[in-house]
């Protein structure tokens, strides 16, 4: 009779473990929007499932060893057969049908026995395969999300699966990107200058098209603070008179360009504001970052009726390029697939194209990079603003 009953409570317990896999990520999405708190939940859960399988598989070959014997068939052959039996059931019925479920049906179906599970061995699960506190290693642990993308990858939909990875691993690169990266270089910049009047800072903000622009004295590296384009409503109807820009100023946000931008969002959300100006390790005004910026790399870009509808990037024929100055290189690199590496002194085309020449470019200069040639179309003031790039099968990197 105990061999019975270890039989049955092992099949059932196999099965319950096997089936509640294929919910689990639907389950942990509804533990809060946390996501290392998401990632612990779904770790713990993880273990305590391999703890309950386990533990049912060795319910079925000792329930099975001591129940029964086939009348004709061998000890043996008898407890294979009836193991065999109980792990089709457990191991390929029950997971192949909890799969076909739609993650609602899943969730549902599952909730039961994944809290039967998490009754009977969370606490087991965590004295002997570690702590839910303690981030989860690579082999018991994949986050939330890639335990939801792999569901959806073995039911299909490709078109939309590639969507959520593309978002996916825009979430996971946003921890490893720093401010230097995303943030408008000081040569981009709009700015207004402190002694500047009524009418010329209106002028400027009309062609900037931004809400809110940093103010310097004398020189970008001294900034002033930050004009909010609302301030100046009442100022522009009542005239210049008695107006002083320092008295509608904001006080400037500045951070380091080597900040980390998950870290910046937050102080954006605790702080609430939406711009922040960039210092290099000298003092001096890198650029400035928004929260547009930021939330960019992760969504993509954000157009709104003041950006410009020009690409970065343009095919003009015979395998050539037009492309604006600022183009990353590491997205030139996936353009034309070579290996051009960046430098402590440049991140973008025009970087890399000043640093070949070592000398202040003008239009029509060209030089050979690998496989490209590199040429200079279009120069504001120092500044490289287009550049073209065409193959040259001749030559070598």
């Amino acid at each position: 009779m105990t061999g019975l009953i270890l039989f049955i409570l092992g099949t059932v317990l196999t099965g319950f473990a096997n089936g509640s896999r294929a919910a689990l990520p639907a389950l942990v999405v509804k533990k809060g929007r946390d996501p290392s708190e998401r990632r612990r939940e779904a770790a713990m859960m993880l273990r305590v499932i391999w703890l309950g399988r386990v533990t049912g598989l060795v319910a079925i070959g000792a329930g099975a060893v001591l129940a029964w014997t086939i009348p004709g068939v061998s000890y043996t052959v008898s407890a294979l057969v009836l193991i065999v039996t109980s792990l089709g059931i457990s191991e390929l019925l029950i997971p192949f049908h909890s799969q076909r479920l739609s993650e609602e049906a899943s969730e549902k179906t599952f909730r039961f026995p994944i809290a039967v599970l998490s009754i009977l061995f969370r606490l087991p699960a965590r004295i002997l395969l570690g702590s839910q506190e303690k981030d989860a290693d690579d082999w018991t642990s994949p986050p939330p999300d890639t335990l939801w993308l792999e569901q959806r990858r073995e039911k299909g939909d490709k078109e939309e699966l590639e969507k959520e990875q593309e978002l996916v691993d825009s979430i996971l690169d946003f921890s490893d990107k720093i401010v230097r990266e995303v943030m408008v270089p000081r040569i981009d910049v709009d700015s207004i200058e402190l002694s500047d009047d009524l009418d010329t800072i209106v002028a400027e903000v009309k062609k900037a098209g931004r809400s809110r622009i940093p103010v310097y004295r004398k020189i970008i590296d001294d900034i002033a603070g930050v004009l909010y384009a609302k301030d100046l409503l009442g100022i522009e109807s009542g005239g210049e008179h008695g107006f002083h820009l320092e008295d509608v100023l904001r006080e400037a946000y500045f951070v380091p360009e080597f900040k980390r931008i998950d870290e910046l969002f937050a102080e954006f959300q605790t702080k609430r504001i939406h711009m922040a100006i960039v210092v290099d390790e000298y003092g001096g005004t890198a650029g400035i970052v928004t929260m547009e910026d930021i939330v960019e790399e992760v969504f993509g870009e954000i157009r709104d009726e003041f950006d410009s509808e020009q690409p970065m990037v343009r095919s003009i024929g015979n395998g050539a390029f037009r492309v604006d100055a600022r183009l990353p290189v590491d997205d030139l690199n996936d353009l034309l697939v070579t290996d051009f590496e960046e430098d402590e002194d440049f991140e973008s085309v025009g970087g890399l194209v000043y640093h070949t020449l070592g000398r202040i470019p003008e239009p029509g200069d060209s030089t050979v990079i690998g496989k490209w040639k590199f040429t200079v179309e279009k120069v504001s003031g120092q500044r490289i603003v287009f550049v073209r790039i065409s193959p040259q099968p001749g030559a070598t990197g």
